[in-house]
């Protein structure tokens, strides 16, 4: 018993050490580097290992961010990076980055989800191709690369008085964090920071005399699902107005690490939305089908994640899927926020907020009604939504050209994403239950559930739910608009006039 015990603790150790996903890291193979220093290195190739090189860098309590660059390796290489100890399983890391570009960066600073920390951070670039890339003709034995671990220090401090909107930019080099000095003055009861002409998903942190702010040590923090995040603060319990003195303000990416980004910012003492930000656009006037089909497919927020939807009346009546909206306690989401598609150059603008109507949790459906602006204001007198007409017909066939719009999560290289279109027939069909959904060699990606499927003559065919299968290569399942529940289809009508 002794003996196989032993045994098949061998072959598991043996195991370890041959799986991809495992890194086999010793202290005397780990190279030590320096900050802001380039390094010529080598991934070494072989039949029993996967292939990858190891680094370890000394953080100090002073640094704010560093960013790695892998530059001029010769295949597809990949970065690993933990904090404390060297890198034995890839899938347990503080961060990575696997594109499939062959060189690869990765930003890590203390607003980072998994927030940078003092100590040493052990890096492991590596190979995780199935065989060794070919060169000439020939299979590689060693792919060389550089190796450069830049360090960030936060940028300057800029000054911010109530009532006056500043434009900021997030910068790589700055971190991808802003930090504004707020001075307040004695007798103010609440304050209220909003964001806003954003592009990206930014959030605020706020600090009563902390200069140097993280998640850990911040006093108010705003970090919603939507970009153009507002964030109202006040007093504690034991005090009626907030302390005079200097309040420390960071906006940041924690997301996205490659390119600058701009944004508005405006302080407000009080707790109202500035009147500049309370003002609606209307939809661009359009006699393109298309683009008016664009404009009628809207990104939701619920508080679980984001989704897409599609508008089905001009009062503003959005199909979606349920679990877009589907809050943590089983109900609807309190806020679900409403971004529209204003130019498809750009990420949606979040402009309503709407409340459930309906849902049917079996078909992942929900159908919603947007009540007012972002803020909370009115919808302006006789303002009009565009809309997607309904295609209820029961004769689809197989091999009919359809569309699907939506925001989908993937092939998107900041933190927002902007109205995508795909195409593709309809595969076939499959009854589920009392619907028979359709069937189409189209992508559904992560993201674009809930948004508008659509027929050659711009009519709304369906909701897309899932794809099953490969990414790009699988099968897309679509919810007809003619198994939707009657009496939701009845009320579509009626809003139309027809």
């Amino acid at each position: 018993m002794r003996n196989f015990l032993r045994l098949l603790i061998f072959t598991l150790v043996l195991m370890s050490t041959s799986l991809p996903g495992f890194a086999q890291d010793s202290e005397e193979n780990i190279r030590n580097i320096r900050f802001d220093r380039k390094y010529d290195a080598a991934v070494e190739l072989s039949m029993e290992s996967q292939g990858y090189s190891s680094f370890v860098i000394q953080v100090p309590r002073e640094l704010f961010a560093f960013e790695i660059l892998l530059k001029n390796a010769e295949a597809d290489l990949d970065l690993f990076v933990r904090h404390g100890s060297p890198i034995e399983n890839y899938g347990q890391t503080d961060a990575s980055s696997s594109t499939e570009l062959y060189d690869e960066r990765l930003l890590l600073s203390r607003l980072s989800r998994n927030p940078l920390e003092t100590g040493s951070y052990y890096i492991d670039v590596v190979y995780q191709g199935e065989y060794a890339p070919l060169r000439e003709y020939r299979r590689m034995n060693r792919i060389p690369f550089e190796i450069e671990v830049r360090s960030i220090k936060p940028g300057l401090q800029e000054r911010i008085r109530t009532g006056t909107a500043v434009q900021g930019e997030l910068r790589p080099g700055d971190g991808m964090a802003k930090t504004f000095e707020l001075e307040l003055q004695s007798g103010v009861d609440k304050c209220r920071i909003d964001i806003f002409d954003a592009d990206a998903n930014l959030d605020i942190l706020v600090g009563y005399e902390k200069p140097d702010l993280t998640r850990k040590n911040a006093d108010y923090i705003g970090d919603s699902l939507v970009g153009n995040e507002s964030l109202v603060f006040g007093p504690t319990s034991r005090t009626r107005s907030l302390p005079a003195g200097t309040y420390y303000i960071t906006v940041y990416d924690a997301v996205q690490s490659k390119y600058p980004e701009t944004f508005g910012i405006q302080v407000t003492a009080g707790d109202e939305p500035p009147e500049r930000l309370l003002r609606i656009p209307r939809f661009p006037l359009t006699d393109d089908e298309l683009q008016h089909s664009l404009h009628a497919t809207v990104e939701v927020v619920g508080e679980r994640g984001r989704g897409s939807g599609c508008i089905v009346t001009e009062e503003g009546m959005i199909l979606t899927s349920w679990h877009v909206v589907r809050g943590y306690s089983g109900g609807a989401s309190e806020q679900i926020i409403v971004a529209s598609s204003l130019s498809p150059q750009s990420p949606p603008v979040e402009l309503f907020r709407a409340e459930l109507v309906d849902h049917d949790e079996a078909a992942d459906l929900a159908l919603l009604q947007v009540k007012t602006g972002l803020y909370g204001q009115d919808l302006p007198t006789d303002y009009e939504f565009p809309f997607l007409p309904l295609d209820d017909s029961r004769e689809h066939r197989i091999g009919q050209p359809l569309s699907i719009i939506g925001y989908p999560g993937t092939g998107n290289a900041g933190s927002r994403i902007s109205v995508s279109l795909s195409r593709g027939i309809i595969s076939g069909f499959e009854k589920r239950g009392s619907a028979t959904l359709i069937k189409t060699d189209a992508p559904v990606l992560p993201g674009t559930s809930g948004g508008a499927v659509i027929n050659t003559y711009f009519e709304l065919l369906g909701i897309p739910l899932y794809s099953v299968g490969e990414t790009g290569g699988g099968i897309g399942y679509v919810y007809p608009v003619h198994d939707l529940p009657e009496d939701w289809k009845e009320m579509i009508r009626s809003r139309n006039n027809f």
